[in-house]
C-alpha cells in the first residue's frame, strides 16, 4: 500500500512539473514583424458588467466618499541644464 502512495505522489509531482513548464512559442519572426507593421488598428476596451458585488463595494467603499482631499499636481520634468 505504501508503494502505491509513493508512486501516486511521484506521478502527481511529475504532472505538476509538466503542467508548470512554459508553453511553446509558435509565432515566427515574420508573423511578429507583420503584426508590428500593421499596428493596433483600434484599441479594445474591456466590457463592464454589472454585478451585485460591484454595486455593494461601490456603496461600502469609504475612499469614494471623500471628495475633500486636494488633488495632487502632476510632476514637472526639467533638464539638468535648467537647474
Amino acid at each position: 500500500m505504501l508503494i502505491v502512495k509513493i508512486l501516486g505522489g511521484l506521478a502527481a509531482l511529475g504532472l505538476g512539473v509538466w503542467l508548470g513548464l512554459p508553453g511553446k512559442y509558435e509565432q515566427t519572426l515574420e508573423d511578429i514583424e507583420r503584426n508590428m507593421e500593421q499596428g493596433a488598428s483600434q484599441s479594445h476596451r474591456a466590457r463592464r458588467y454589472f454585478t451585485p458585488l460591484a454595486w455593494a463595494q461601490r456603496k461600502l467603499d469609504p475612499r469614494r466618499t471623500r471628495r475633500s482631499t486636494p488633488r495632487r499636481r502632476p510632476f514637472e520634468l526639467e533638464s539638468p541644464d535648467d537647474r
